[in-house]
């Protein structure tokens, strides 16, 4: 019955998170909350996880919570299940493109979707942030000060501005994660 239920959220996900794999996130914060099947800290390590893996986020993604939910059943029809709308609508999406062009009713749905999927993503990076900031504590309005690790919070803080430093830009990204592994094993986050 789990492993139909994975299907089912899987697919869901695939159908409706529009604009690839960070989209995805919410859906995935979203099925931990209602199914109970993983924490936000397990997210959290599955979506660093999947990031460093190659291959899209999103199938990543899928793979890791299929296998979380449903073990080695679960990695091999979770991502199946992600890809399949996704196949479908694309079938259909690029005959329409090509089909209607040049037609102001298809400009229309584009107009729609690109702030659709843009939401998705902004609603992917506050997740992101929640996740990797937050203290674990429930978002209790009369105490947002224990909202979150003020050491996770210090540290994005120190790192964010060599990110966008000119010089520092030609670094490699993995340097970025190697300094914030190193760091989150010396300070105990």
């Amino acid at each position: 019955m789990t492993l139909l239920l994975l299907i089912y959220e899987c697919f869901f996900t695939g159908l409706f998170a529009v604009g690839g794999g960070l989209a995805t996130i919410p859906f995935w914060q979203s099925l931990g909350r209602r199914r109970g099947w993983f924490s936000g800290a397990q997210l959290a390590d599955m979506i660093a996880a999947a990031q460093c893996a190659p291959g899209p986020l999103g199938t990543n993604m899928a793979a890791f919570v299929g296998y979380t939910v449903g073990g080695l059943p679960g990695v091999a029809v979770s991502p199946l299940a992600l890809m399949l709308p996704t196949l479908g609508v694309d079938l259909v999406a690029s005959r329409l493109m090509e089909r209607f062009k040049d037609s102001a009713r298809w400009e229309g749905v584009m107009r729609v979707l690109r702030p659709a999927s843009a939401g998705l993503i902004c609603a992917a990076a506050f997740a992101l942030l929640q996740i990797s900031l937050a203290s674990g504590a429930a978002w209790d309005w009369s105490a947002p000060l224990v909202w979150f690790d003020w050491r996770c919070l210090a540290f994005y803080a120190l790192l964010l501005p060599f990110v966008f430093w000119k010089k520092l830009k030609r670094i490699h990204p993995a340097v970025y994660i190697a300094v914030g592994a190193v760091a989150g094993i010396v300070v105990g986050l």
